[in-house]
């Protein structure tokens, strides 16, 4: 009896054991990286990647062509980790080439490799090519339009799929040496704003060069090292000149989030009082025939630098500033009686946060901001109602801005 206790013991330990080490690796996590895509479109597009690994165990991925040679048309975000994350993504540009190309995506732990692959397909036969140099846009006579006499500078114009914009969606005066718009402009009102959503597919702008303009799928950074997530260094936003808001039919909305209409802005000053001026331009544009809008940023005196997704150096504004020119033809709003039907109010802010949204306590008048900024805001509006009432509606601190 007392043998077959002991062997009924032995047997029972022995399944316990076998039973917990099952368990054990059941529960260990395989260490791989995979994604739900290895086949994509030819256009631009981003997916999650995941990577599986046991906790505390540090990681980095790196992008290559199957020749084990770095990619410079894909970008993964965060490179580096620890632990399992499901969070990761890998953006990639569009294909404008002839052949079908690879991205394989390695994650290397201390011991451990694994890999998967990512085909992008050929681009169609009908794709549109970047230029290999700026062609700048015929200036027009839109009311909206400052002044475009700096020879240093490209007037690019955008074209809208909507027809009361004559043409057109937005125009921006392009600073190639400092990656920014010094302007955008455009008009608005209620059709114009139309209905949809926001698109959020931040992209390259087909009408410049992919080396002359900033690479935006994520935000700015103040250092050019790509890092983890949050990268160590601070972030700023991408701050939209003209407000994805400000147009929400499909095809129109999708230049708004081209990089060109991008600044790196601070997110205090970006998402509290700007942001509440801009929905308040929304609303007068919805009390005039045409509301035209200058939306721009002052470069001159800045000392500070962010860096797109690819490394280039964007300067980063010492301020901002919006010149709104209103058209009603009915002659109801604020001076617009005494001046066919115009009336305009200008804002200025500096490149930092504010303690409230009270966006009124830094309005003027339009000649005052010019002044400010050097800008020769609405250069077309004398030709339309001559020099004497134009320099009324740009001196004029019109109360209608006040009452609403």
């Amino acid at each position: 009896m007392k043998t077959g206790n002991i062997i009924t013991r032995v047997l029972a330990v022995s399944l316990f054991a076998a039973a917990a080490l099952s368990c054990g690796r059941k529960d260990e996590v395989e260490f791989k990286v995979d994604v739900r895509h290895v086949a994509v479109e030819s256009d631009r597009g981003t997916q999650f990647v995941t990577v599986s690994a046991p906790a505390g165990q540090e990681w980095t991925i790196t992008l290559t062509d199957e020749n084990g040679q770095p990619v410079d048309w894909a970008v993964v975000d965060p490179a580096s980790g620890v632990g399992t994350r499901t969070a990761v993504t890998i953006t990639w540009d569009q294909n404008y080439t002839s052949e079908a190309r690879t991205i394989v995506i390695t994650c290397r732990s201390d011991s451990k490799t694994s890999s998967v692959k990512v085909v992008q397909a050929a681009k169609p036969a009908d794709a549109v090519l970047f230029p290999d140099k700026i062609q700048p846009d015929p200036v027009r006579r839109w009311m909206e339009l400052p002044a475009t006499n700096n020879e240093s500078l490209y007037f690019i114009s955008h074209p809208s799929s909507t027809s009361e914009t004559a043409g057109r969606n937005y125009s921006y005066y392009w600073d190639v040496a400092n990656l920014v718009a010094h302007w955008v402009a455009y008009p608005l009102n209620k059709n114009l704003i139309g209905s949809g959503g926001r698109t959020n597919l931040w992209g390259l702008d087909p009408k410049l060069p992919k080396d002359k303009q900033p690479w935006l799928f994520s935000g700015y950074r103040s250092s050019a090292s790509s890092g983890n997530s949050d990268g160590g260094t601070q972030w700023y936003d991408r701050g939209h000149q003209m407000p994805s808001a400000d147009r929400l039919n499909y095809s129109d909305n999708i230049q708004t989030f081209y990089g060109t209409n991008m600044t790196p802005q601070i997110n205090e000053l970006n998402s509290n009082i700007w942001a509440a001026l801009e929905g308040s331009v929304r609303d007068w544009s919805k009390k005039f025939d045409t509301l035209y809008v200058v939306t721009g940023c002052v470069i001159d005196g800045s000392t500070q630098f962010a860096y797109d997704n690819e490394g280039k150096k964007v300067t980063v504004p010492v301020g901002y500033y919006k010149a709104l020119l209103g058209y009603d033809k009915k002659h109801k709003n604020g001076i617009a009686a005494q001046t066919q039907g115009y009336t305009g109010v200008a804002f200025y802010f500096e490149h930092k946060g504010y303690p409230d949204s009270q966006y009124m306590n830094q309005a003027m008048t339009i000649d005052e901001l010019e002044k400010k900024v050097g800008e020769d805001f609405f250069v077309n509006l004398p030709s339309e109602i001559g020099e004497v009432l134009a320099a009324k509606v740009e001196s004029t601190k019109d109360n209608f801005w006040w009452s609403k």
